[in-house]
């Protein structure tokens, strides 16, 4: 049997599957799906993304996406897996299974009006798909038969296929908070500070370092969670704040003496500083700690996050793009700490 990761080059963005293989078959989770560029890019869409190349690497094997994670609602985690849902062969053929905080779920969880406002809807760009112009996204899971669950929260815990989900984020409040009318356009990176801070030297990071946690309401609503298989453990969690994942964690009896111990972490909103704080780094414990970004937008990833990883552990520092490092640390930095940064290359096997 086998475990592996793949993190794929989703931009900005967010996007990750996880495949378990055994004697009684494959099991694949999708968490996220990128910017839309994730799964086609160029004049009309007609380059494969790596969220589509994947997608028909798995067509070929035929086997499917056993559940979607669609963990929140910001384009550079959503965009892509809609584009794969509009796409004939795609999503529509092989997803089995949707955990997406809609707003019509939560609305309904707390017994208010729905918001129509929010509702999710597909385009139709070629003539040979059969989704109707203007489909709405949770219609077309109910037509395709796609199972769908219950609002996903901070203390369930769910079993699906090898797999077991705890799940740390989002919690009541953080729902509650999304009970409105969504803005057309969401700034992922508006907690974080555009301009980047390469130019500090870790050594003065170290010696002044405060956490100012992330006010976006919908990173808040984040799922993040704990997986575990085969005795091994992950820990995804998207663009979740911060102090909700640190009070699950403490819930759940993980402490400074009892550190949770993981195979990976991927780090919180593509390695901001205002989702990763010392106070969460020194209650866990990860061989990697993946960061998701081509560091083109919003300044992120923060070199204050990697100078934090850094100081609390032993582990890797993982990168889905080359181009980062380099640039966030300085020549006498990357000689020193070169041993501890890695580029992902294809599939992580645990």
């Amino acid at each position: 049997m086998s475990i592996t990761v793949r993190v794929l080059q989703a931009n900005h963005g967010d996007s990750i599957l996880v495949t378990h293989e055994s004697t009684n078959g494959v099991f694949n989770v999708l968490i996220d799906g990128g910017d839309g560029a994730t799964f086609k890019y160029g004049p009309r869409a007609r380059y494969s993304g790596a969220l589509c190349r994947t997608l028909d690497d798995l067509k070929v094997k035929k086997q499917n996406i056993d559940l979607a994670v669609l963990t929140h609602i910001d384009d550079d985690h959503i965009a892509g897996l809609i584009r794969a849902f509009e796409a004939p062969d795609y999503l529509r053929e092989m997803v089995r299974s949707v955990w997406f905080n809609s707003s019509r779920l939560i609305t309904d969880h707390f017994n208010v009006d729905a918001i129509p406002a929010n509702d999710i809807y597909l385009n139709s760009d070629t003539p040979e798909t059969t989704v109707t112009q203007g489909k709405e996204l949770e219609a077309l899971l109910n037509e395709i038969g796609c199972e769908r669950a219950s609002v996903i929260m901070a203390g369930q815990s769910h079993v699906k296929g090898p797999f077991i989900f705890t799940i740390l984020s989002p919690d009541k409040a953080s729902l509650e908070k999304l009970l409105h009318k969504w803005p057309s356009e969401i700034e992922s990176g508006e907690t974080s500070a555009h301009a980047n801070d390469y130019a500090l030297s870790l050594d003065e990071i170290w010696a002044n370092d405060t956490f100012k946690c992330d006010g976006s309401p919908y990173n808040g609503s984040s799922i993040a969670f704990i997986l575990e298989t085969d005795g091994k453990r992950m820990l995804f969690l998207g663009d979740s704040h911060d102090e909700i994942v640190v009070r699950s964690l403490r819930e759940l009896g993980f402490n400074e003496e009892n550190r949770l111990e993981v195979e990976l972490i991927k780090i919180s909103h593509h390695g901001s500083e205002r989702n990763t704080s010392v106070e969460f780094l020194s209650i866990v414990k990860a061989k990697r700690y993946v960061i998701s970004t081509n560091g083109a937008k919003h300044g992120l990833p923060n070199k204050r996050t990697l100078a934090r990883i850094l100081a609390s552990s032993e582990g890797i520092v993982c990168f889905n793009y080359s181009g980062v490092i380099p640039r966030m640390l300085l020549e006498r930095e990357l000689d020193e700490y070169a041993s501890r940064l890695e580029v992902i290359c294809g599939e992580i096997g645990l």
